[in-house]
């Protein structure tokens, strides 16, 4: 018997709890509903409407008072960890403050949260039975004796591509030796095609699915690989190779709104440990976290270079998938899979609350490879990476100029050429560095280079 998929009564992974600020509210989107998720006196994460009642202000962009509660920004009316307000500082008359507050037009709408794994997850259903629903359901998450919850870092990055295609796209491993090709070894020539893939036991509404296939290219073809769908938005795959290694890859996708997707992602590989570099440990940590995502964006643009086109041409066509692509390969089982799985139990495409789906607009380069709003903005390690590197370029602006003028100064005063040389090569070397750190400062902001055209280089 069929069973229909509910997209809200599901726990959703929102964000790394390691991405949160405490002392502030942090606004999300989930299935098109906007929430704030802000920590009440009790040290709990709370999920609310981010919206107030009042005039229907972002919450969002309030602060969290003395008493541990949120604030509106707007005209201060506080809400605490149930959604109750407790207190509107333009009612003086205590009758009436109590009347308004006790109000049901007065109340923000939460909903269930949990922190496992290190991230905040989500329960975005408003029924009278959410709580309920909530506790006899587990998240998604992997067994604690497999994950080692604090020796790797999750990384959050919201795409603009579809929730449709984030997922499709991670039962595609053959695309990696030609979308990715010039990154850790893809490459056309060294692509196998891959025999075996194939569904391994039932498919069902809420347990998902599960599917085993062999390697696509010259170094994995021994390997047998596990990805595991559990609805709505988990795929962890496990890669077992002849020799006894392994690597596991946790991944979220995360439905924010149409045409948008949060991305969620862990990985850990059963490895040699890498060659340490002490000068790069000598760096901060949020630093050190901050260049290493730097260097991992090159792989994101290739995706959202090839994704971001699809929904255009879905839209075009105005055909099924069924009949817009052609399959004829073993590699496309995933793709089809997941398919089936959407149409067969979950209504074809996510369940978006409160919005109206609008045709897909194409976007302009500038939009498509930001990285402010796909990452940085959202992750504590790039922020102050970029607030560091601020100072230090600033630094070394105002240092080139006083070298300068103490060279100036040295030449009016007729000193020796050796002795003017020093400050003139250290104004050189600062005005360098400020170069440097501006460029470095750009990567965490867009794809798009500072200086030629302003063209991103995917290969």
């Amino acid at each position: 018997m069929m069973t229909k998929f509910s997209w809200t009564k599901q726990w959703y992974p929102v964000t790394p709890i390691d991405y949160l600020d405490s002392s502030h509210p942090t606004p999300i989107t989930l299935l098109g509903k906007r929430l704030v998720i802000w920590q009440d006196k009790q040290e709990k994460w709370i999920a609310m409407d981010d919206t107030c009642p009042h005039k229907l202000a972002q919450l969002s962009l309030g602060s969290i008072d003395k008493n541990g509660d949120l604030m509106c920004r707007h005209h201060g009316w506080c809400f605490d960890g149930t959604g109750k307000c407790t207190n509107i500082p333009m009612l003086s008359e205590e009758k009436a403050l109590e009347t308004a507050c006790n109000s049901k037009r007065s109340q923000v709408q939460t909903y269930p949260t949990q922190v496992l794994q290190g991230l905040l997850w989500v329960w975005p259903d408003n029924s009278s039975t959410a709580v309920e629903d909530s506790i006899l359901k587990q998240p998604a998450v992997m067994p604690e004796d497999k994950v080692d919850s604090s020796s790797i870092d999750w990384f959050m990055s919201e795409v603009p591509y579809s929730y449709t295609v984030s997922i499709e796209s991670s039962f595609d491993p053959s695309h990696a030796q030609f979308l990715h090709e010039g990154i850790s070894g893809f490459s056309p020539e060294r692509a196998i095609p891959i025999q075996c893939f194939k569904v391994f036991g039932e498919i069902s509404a809420e347990d998902g699915f599960t599917l085993k296939n062999s390697g696509y290219n010259v170094f994995n073809k021994d390997m047998d690989a596990t990805r595991k769908f559990s609805p709505p938005c988990s795929n962890t795959t496990i890669y077992e190779f002849y020799n006894g290694k392994s690597a596991l890859f946790l991944l979220y996708f995360v439905p924010t709104k149409p045409g948008y997707c949060k991305h969620i992602g862990r990985f850990i590989f059963d490895a040699a440990p890498q060659k340490r570099n002490l000068w790069f440990e000598l760096l901060p940590k949020y630093l050190q976290t901050g260049l290493k995502h730097l260097s991992s964006y090159k792989l994101s643009d290739q995706d959202i270079s090839m994704l971001d086109f699809r929904p255009i041409s879905e839209l075009t066509d105005n055909k099924t998938w069924q009949k817009s692509y052609f399959m004829p390969s073993l590699a496309d089982v995933g793709i089809v899979t997941f398919r089936k799985w959407l149409d067969e139990f979950a209504g074809g495409k996510p369940e978006w609350q409160g919005i109206k789906e609008t045709p897909f607009l194409e976007l302009n380069d500038e939009q498509l490879y930001d990285r402010w709003h796909r990452h940085t903005k959202h992750c504590p390690s790039c922020r102050q990476s970029l607030i560091l590197i601020d100072k230090i370029k600033d630094f070394c602006q105002n240092f080139t100029a006083v070298l300068a003028i103490l060279a100036l100064f040295l030449i009016a005063i007729n000193l020796s050429v050796k002795i003017i040389l020093l400050p003139v090569l250290l104004s050189i070397l600062s005005l360098i560095c400020s170069y440097k750190l501006d460029s470095i400062r750009q990567g965490f902001l867009t794809s798009i280079p500072k200086t030629g055209l302003p063209v991103v280089k995917l290969y």
